[in-house]
């Protein structure tokens, strides 16, 4: 070995010996990540009945036990990708409410931030797992809990908008917000069918008026 090579390997080795190891947490973290990104993926392509633990062992490119040992059911695998989801969709409300400068534009902009998930992987993936709860009852279990959650604090954020606005929660509105709920599931359907942005675009505005007008027309 000449010296260039010492010199080359002992800087390799000295890189090596600063590089910090990983904790144990930061490990199983980076395992459920890739874990949840698989099982979203394979839910989008291949749907609930597609998504096979087998099938997400492929996608995550590890093996069946070391995927049991973050998730031992498929149940729980499938609630926490949903919690993910979740979680993400509050930050991101949270945040579109805030940018608001009146109750009006603080819901225009919750409603456009919803229907911005439509596009999303995640959206598609949470869609399937739902609508498996129906005839899955350790789904449902462990994915209602944080399901209800999420409902309540939409709700919540909501009726803060309408109050400060001077506007009542009524029937009405229940039913805006029940319906509105429908309208983002059949578009994520659509958008999977026929991936046109423009095509969704159209849709949106169209409902989004219809969304403000009937909830703060009457108060204007």
């Amino acid at each position: 070995m000449n010296e260039a090579d010492i010199v080359t390997d002992i800087s390799r080795t000295t890189n090596l010996a600063r590089k910090p190891r990983r904790s144990q947490a930061d490990r199983s973290a980076a395992t459920r990540a890739k874990v949840i990104a698989a099982a979203r993926d394979v839910l989008c392509a291949q749907g609930y009945s597609g998504a096979t633990m087998h099938a997400i062992r492929d996608a995550a490119g590890m093996s069946l036990g070391a995927i049991q040992h973050q998730f031992p059911t498929k149940a729980k695998l499938m609630a926490a990708v949903a919690a993910e989801f979740s979680a993400y969709r509050v930050r991101v409300y949270r945040e579109a409410i805030r940018r608001g400068r009146s109750p009006r534009e603080s819901m225009e902009n919750l409603i456009d931030a919803n229907f911005e998930m439509i596009s999303r992987p995640e959206m598609a993936a949470v869609l399937e797992i739902h609508l498996a709860r129906r005839n899955d009852p350790d789904l449902d279990r462990e994915v209602g809990p944080s399901t209800r959650r999420f409902d309540r604090r939409v709700r919540l954020w909501a009726y803060s908008i309408l109050h400060a606005a001077g506007i009542a929660e009524d029937e009405t509105h229940l039913s805006v917000q029940l319906l509105n709920n429908a309208v983002s599931r059949g578009l994520t359907v659509e958008y999977i069918r026929n991936p046109d942005p423009a095509f969704l675009e159209r849709a949106v505005r169209i409902w989004k008026k219809q969304m403000l007008d009937l909830i703060f027309a009457a108060g204007e």
